[in-house]
């Protein structure tokens, strides 16, 4: 779709949950149910209130934008993704003013949740239940996830595809395939967390991607950890263990990270002189950027975007 579809019709196609099939202008829908949509269009500004939809991926091409869940607010830029779980009510906002081109995701409440049963159900399961199966629902965190090579690339093809069912629907089961080896990312952070009972551990994980989603909407502005640990009411001390045990670096470390790949993207792919890049990364002036660039890669910044066209 180029356009988002009107709220109020949305909300009430979703109370009946489409039970007359039919999608936006009419499109007829081969079953009942929130379908699979991808939502493609540029917008300056838009504010989509308290939407009960499908296990949906946000994320933007140019800009950015706001999704909202259970009360948390994250905000969503061109390197990253946020998820929303099946019947979980969100809260889309493009500011007033911006230039935000989204393509935000949203599967199939039983296309997603086939193909998920499917990914996590033993073959001998699949072969005893056949097709009439009882699916469970397969829940994931509410947070801001990173965007790599593999997920852009996935993304890219559905850009190029062009209307083919089969292709369409190979493309989303492969984003939900990519998405669950997230989730057991995620899982195997969760275990590094204390040995405590593990709704303790579930809890503490929650707490520290708050956190982490701070980092990644202002890793080009001053941080402190007192802001971050406010951001995950934990203790500063606490904060710091916890995140440390978590994903194996240090706040700071990892801040430096983003800054790193984001500089390697604006680099190689815009002219940006580098005095103004480092403006832009969070760092103070240009030698300051180049010294630490060429600490963490073996090159100066010149030199890399040198050697990147």
């Amino acid at each position: 779709m180029e356009e988002f579809p009107d709220i109020t019709w949305l909300k009430g196609q979703i109370d009946r949950r489409f039970e007359n099939r039919l999608g936006w202008g009419n499109c007829v829908l081969d079953t009942e149910g929130f379908p699979s949509v991808i939502i493609h269009t540029k917008t300056r500004e838009c504010y989509r209130p308290d939407v009960k939809g499908p296990f949906s991926f946000f994320l933007n091409i140019r800009g950015s934008s706001i999704c909202s869940v259970d009360r948390r607010a994250s905000r969503i830029d061109t390197d990253s993704y946020f998820v929303s779980n099946n019947a979980q009510q969100y809260t889309l906002q493009v500011e007033k003013g911006s230039d935000t081109e989204t393509f935000n995701i949203h599967f199939g409440e039983f296309f997603a949740a086939s193909v998920l049963n499917a990914l996590v159900t033993p073959a001998d399961r699949i072969l005893e239940n056949g097709r009439d199966a009882e699916l469970s629902p397969v829940l994931f965190f509410n947070q801001l996830h990173r965007r790599d090579v593999v997920f852009n690339e996935l993304v890219n093809r559905l850009m190029r595809g062009g209307i083919d069912r089969l292709f369409f629907e190979e493309q989303l089961s492969a984003l939900l395939e990519y998405h669950l080896q997230q989730h057991r990312h995620i899982a195997s952070r969760v275990n590094k967390l204390p040995p405590v009972k593990v709704a303790i551990r579930v809890e503490l994980y929650k707490r520290l991607s708050r956190a982490m989603d701070a980092i990644h909407a202002g890793f080009d502005k001053v941080l402190s950890l007192d802001v971050l640990a406010v951001e995950a009411s934990l203790s500063k001390y606490h904060f710091l263990r916890l995140f440390r045990q978590a994903y194996g670096v240090s706040p700071h470390q990892y801040m430096q990270q983003l800054r790193m790949e984001k500089a390697k993207v604006l680099l190689s792919r815009t002219q940006i002189p580098v005095a103004d890049l480092a403006g832009l990364l969070g760092y103070k002036d240009g030698p300051s950027f180049s010294r630490l660039f060429f600490q963490r890669m073996g090159i100066y910044p010149t030199q890399y975007r040198a050697s990147s066209k």
